[in-house]
């Protein structure tokens, strides 16, 4: 009985200390000490008293996942281990999607990215088509994400 205790003592807290402290190896470790406890569990009792004891490390398990799922950013020191800040908001992506539309200028070839230049701001920009040359007129026409794509401005035409 006082191997199926330690056994079962050890395995939840290794368990409990792999959530906190990642690396699979206490997880590991519990799970193994815990299924210990089932099989000591089986050869002291027989199999009644061990398939009862399978049975709780299961039910006991998928409770406790649910609760620390449900609990685990609520606890007071679990707040330094979650990211709170906002993630995706940039101005500077912001205004990109804004610049769909704009004229500039290609400052280098564009094969098919490069840099060009739009109400007198650098920026990295895209072709949708073929490569264009230096020194020609584009468009912005659409924005994907950071990315910039433009097309060229064809002079009559």
């Amino acid at each position: 009985m006082t191997l199926i205790l330690i056994l079962s003592v050890v395995g939840i807290a290794a368990v409990l200390a792999e959530l906190v402290l990642p690396g699979g190896i206490l997880g590991i470790v519990g799970a193994l000490c815990l299924f210990g406890a089932v099989i000591a569990t089986y050869a002291a009792y027989g199999a009644t008293a061990g398939t009862i004891a399978l049975a709780l490390l299961v039910v006991i398990g998928l409770i406790s996942l649910n609760l620390w799922m449900r609990l685990f950013h609520r606890l007071p020191f679990m707040k330094q281990l979650i990211l709170n800040d906002a993630v995706g908001a940039d101005a500077g992506l912001q205004e990109k999607q804004s610049m769909t539309g704009r004229t500039g200028t290609v400052l280098t070839d564009l094969m098919p990215s490069g840099r060009g230049e739009f109400d007198g701001k650098k920026v990295d920009i895209i072709t949708e088509g073929p490569s264009i040359k230096r020194g020609a007129r584009v468009e912005i026409v659409e924005t994907r994400g950071p990315s910039i794509i433009v097309r060229e401005i064809r002079e009559g035409g």
